[in-house]
């Protein structure tokens, strides 16, 4: 019976009931409880802080990889629904053209279209985003066109003529109107490598930016200009002796009753200075002082006189055309 008892009676270690509870039952437990008030508020909510924080990292997460496989998924419309914009004149009949050159046609991938019309040197970049119904949102930045140029093709075909923008690029000018084209300045006297959209035109890295320049600050000279010519302009060697712009002055943009100023020559090296400089004179009262016989005249704007180094005339100075 002893071993018995041993074996089976209830320990001593064992809950026995309400008088035999330890001290803890004296001791609240409840570690996770709020205290109330201010304090506590404030420390429930830091408490939650990164669980919030954890679910909000995973809901922009999801809805990264969401638009990332809806912007390559290529999901062709029914009707190949396009909406576009641009800031200059290409037409949308040019964007359903590049698209439609695909195999695919308005399924293609995005990245596709858009490496597609910037192929092309109208256009300085493009933005295309495939929306959930399949619609293209075209978005096109342009180049400016700031002169023209016109060369003869072989083979007797008619004369070209190329758009000119400010970084020197040249292209066909899809959509410009007539009259816009024929305001801008041409760039004559020019030599020039390749042809079409490989076109390189010496000098153009100093024509091109200025008359970006005078177009923006000057817009009045820039509408009585008729052509830049770059026959004496020798390029990257714009310090070298001689080198200037001959900027030819439109014959309507002057009154009848006195001279006329038919050309501006512009140094390649000092031409900002020189501009600002033009922009102070009154050229007008110039060419009516006693003393100007000539029919015409050459405004020469050349800071730094190379004629003669040894005596050199002082600039700007009115030179009289010869007769021809």
């Amino acid at each position: 019976m002893g071993l018995f008892d041993n074996l089976f009676r209830k320990r001593r270690d064992a809950f026995m009931g309400q008088a035999d509870r330890d001290w803890r039952a004296l001791v609240p437990q409840d570690v996770n409880r709020v205290p109330e008030g201010e304090i506590g508020r404030k420390r429930a909510v830091r408490s939650r802080l990164p669980a919030f924080l954890a679910a909000g990292f995973f809901a922009v997460l999801v809805g990264l990889l969401w638009w990332a496989v809806d912007e390559s998924t290529t999901v062709a419309p029914a009707a190949g629904s396009l909406r576009f914009k641009t800031d200059g004149f290409l037409a949308p009949d040019f964007v359903k053209k590049v698209i439609a050159n695909g195999p695919e046609g308005f399924g293609r991938d995005v990245r596709s279209i858009k490496a597609d019309l910037e192929a092309d040197n109208q256009v300085v970049a493009a933005d295309v985003r495939r929306r959930s119904d399949g619609t293209l949102d075209v978005a096109l930045r342009e180049r400016l066109a700031i002169a023209k140029i016109a060369s003869l093709p072989e083979r007797g075909a008619p004369m070209q003529v190329r758009l000119v923008a400010s970084d020197g690029q040249t292209f066909a000018g899809a959509g410009y109107p007539e009259q816009a084209v024929r305001n801008l300045p041409e760039i004559q006297h020019y030599r020039s490598t390749g042809a079409d959209d490989k076109l390189v035109i010496e000098g153009i890295e100093i024509a091109a930016p200025f008359l970006l320049a005078v177009r923006t600050s000057y817009p009045n000279l820039y509408r009585q200009w008729s052509a830049v010519s770059l026959r004496d302009c020798f390029g990257a060697q714009e310090d070298s002796p001689g080198s200037n712009l001959r900027v030819i002055v439109r014959p309507g943009s002057q009154p009848m009753d006195r001279p006329a100023l038919v050309e501006i020559v512009f140094s390649t090296a000092n031409w900002r200075n020189e501009l600002a400089l033009l922009s102070r004179i009154n050229v007008d009262e110039l060419l009516r002082r006693p003393g100007t016989t000539s029919q015409a005249y050459v405004l020469k704007m050349s800071i730094q006189n190379r004629t003669n180094a040894a005596s050199p005339v002082p600039e700007p100075r009115l030179v009289p055309l010869p007769p021809r």
